[in-house]
């Protein structure tokens, strides 16, 4: 383990309630420093102090920033780091505090931006109010410079990574039980959505695509995770899923599982989609490329940085469910390729994306920031 002698005070500004911002701070907590989290949705997290605010209204945005910048001062980090640009980015840029971080996840800086004058604004001006800005996909770097003129030297790619000690192929066992309480027959093949359950993940057209499947292969069964992602929108998509008669083959998993239980999850699964128009390579798909289930996702650039159609992925427009069943029926008859598949992506995330090896950029970041103060 890594020993830090610094004694340093690190302040998030992140979603308490995210799976990546709970790895961070455990992270931290482990190598001695003292961390806090400043949020408006917090679950405990042993080692961290929780600063929850309270969100107030839309109208009440001043009062939200007052609060925020009251905290920080109150809380007097050594770096203040904000995960999320277009929401956590803002406030932090707001308090005026220094050295200042900025880690983007994706949809913050590709979609957000576009949705109005206000948000680019808001986006932008986080972006070059920030000491530093982290991303994990190689192709963010040149975006960020490109569409918001950022200095190439303030920008850093930190990858993420996964945990390689629990994502990987096996649980055999594990597999046989949850097929045996979902009532999965064991033959039978599994195409899983390990995405949040939201609109942004084109679900609808993952569902839209399942009665093209099971016209040839009508044992085939979907699953899909919830995750934090909307409760409102998985019923819409329960109901979608009955109207079109498919209800049956679909499996929707509600409560919130754990990164161990996800492992077992994509072992049972024979390919996994992940088709957002905007994305900055999540860790949902390193997850499901570690545990070798065939990736079927969006035809765009972030995902070129370690995937080749036909290769090692299978790419699909996200508008097309026929497309998205042509690539899941190819995929079902013809079994052997999973194998293949597994062997170049096991390789690429344990030599690029091996969660115990970067996290430690992240905290060089931190160390070569307040020696430059």
């Amino acid at each position: 383990m890594e020993c830090v002698t610094e004694n340093i005070r690190l302040a998030f500004l992140a979603n308490g309630k995210s799976v990546h911002t709970e790895r961070w701070l455990k992270y931290f907590v482990g190598r001695g420093y003292d961390v806090h989290l400043i949020t408006f949705t917090a679950q405990p997290i042993k080692g961290v102090k929780i600063h929850e605010l309270k969100y107030f209204g839309k109208s009440a945005y001043p009062l939200r920033i007052w609060n925020i910048k009251k905290t920080v001062k109150e809380v007097d980090p050594d770096i203040l780091h904000a995960h999320y640009t277009s929401h956590f980015g803002v406030y932090g840029a707001l308090t005026g505090f220094h050295p200042f971080i900025v880690s983007v996840w994706g949809s913050d800086v590709l979609r957000d931006p576009k949705e109005s004058r206000i948000r680019r604004y808001a986006v932008s001006y986080a972006l070059k109010k920030a000491d530093f800005i982290t991303t994990t996909a190689e192709f963010m770097k040149g975006y960020l410079v490109k569409t918001f003129g950022l200095p190439q030297d303030k920008i850093l790619r930190v990858p993420w990574g996964i945990d390689l000690g629990v994502f990987q192929r096996g649980y055999l066992m594990q597999v046989r039980a949850l097929k045996r309480v979902l009532g999965i027959k064991a033959s039978a093949p599994i195409v899983i959505s390990n995405r949040y359950m939201a609109p942004q993940y084109e679900i609808e057209s993952i569902i839209d695509a399942i009665p093209y499947v099971l016209k040839s292969h009508s044992d085939t069964t979907f699953i899909f995770i919830r995750g934090h992602g909307s409760a409102e929108f998985e019923n819409r998509m329960k109901l979608k899923a009955e109207k079109l008669e498919v209800a049956d083959k679909t499996c929707f998993i509600s409560k919130l599982i754990t990164p161990g239980e996800m492992a077992v999850y994509l072992n049972m699964a024979d390919v996994f989609l992940s088709i957002p128009k905007t994305d900055q390579f999540g860790s949902s798909v390193m997850e499901g490329m570690a545990c070798g289930s065939i990736p079927i996702v969006t035809d765009i650039k972030v995902y070129y940085q370690y995937l080749r159609d036909g290769v090692n992925a299978f790419f699909v427009n996200p508008e097309n469910p026929r497309e998205i069943a042509e690539k899941i029926i190819y995929c079902i008859e013809h079994p052997e390729i999973k194998d293949g598949f597994y062997a170049i992506n096991r390789k690429i995330i344990e030599k690029k994306e091996d969660w115990n090896k970067n996290a430690k950029k992240m905290g060089k970041l931190y160390k070569n920031l307040l020696a430059n103060e």
